[in-house]
This record gives C-alpha cells, sequence and structure tokens, in this order.
C-alpha cells in the first residue's frame, strides 16, 4: 500500500513514519466520530490529518477540499493498520518458505 500524501501549496508532502501513537488516535477518532458535534467533525480529522503529516492544522484547513477529508483518513488509517501486521505477516512468509525448502 502506497504512503498517504497531502498537497500543500502545490508541494506533495508524504505522511510521516507511522508511530503508535497515530495508530491510537486514530482508531480512537474512528470510534468517536459519530460522537463528535457536527461542527467539529472536519476539524478533529484535520488534526489527526495534520499530526501524521507533521503540518499545522490551519494547513490542512486550508489547502485541503473538504470532500477529501474522510477518504484521506480513512487511507491514513488503513496504511497504518498495513504498517501495524507488516513485520508479522514477512515473518509468517519468511517461516513457509523456510518450511517448503526444508
Amino acid at each position: 500500500m502506497d504512503k498517504p500524501t497531502l498537497t500543500i501549496d502545490g508541494k506533495k508532502i508524504e505522511m510521516l513514519e507511522p508511530k503508535a501513537r497515530f495508530w491510537r488516535q486514530g482508531l480512537k477518532l474512528s470510534e468517536q466520530r459519530k460522537d463528535l458535534p457536527a461542527i467539529d467533525y472536519v476539524d478533529a480529522h484535520c488534526e489527526f490529518i495534520a499530526q501524521v503529516f507533521g503540518v499545522s492544522v490551519d494547513e490542512v484547513l486550508d489547502n485541503i477540499d473538504v470532500i477529501d477529508v474522510m477518504p484521506l483518513f480513512y487511507d491514513i488509517v488503513a496504511y497504518i493498520m498495513s504498517r501495524l501486521w507488516l513485520k508479522l505477516t514477512d515473518k509468517k512468509k519468511a517461516e513457509v518458505t523456510d518450511a517448503e525448502k526444508a
């Protein structure tokens, strides 16, 4: 899966390497989104997006089309989840390959 990107002032920015904190914050926001007041919905997701790209919330709010907020949020969460299991699945693949060689 490709690392999500964000374009600010014509400059394409890659998401920072995902840390455990991003995983926790992304899942927490996913679970709480139904309880967020409508007025805070976009801002809360843009705050998370800003954190994972290492930019300010204002840069995100001023440069991302509102229609792209949720798709980008879900791309980020999916990317983090894929990274969470990557080494485990790579290890299992290596074990299978080693077993096949024996």
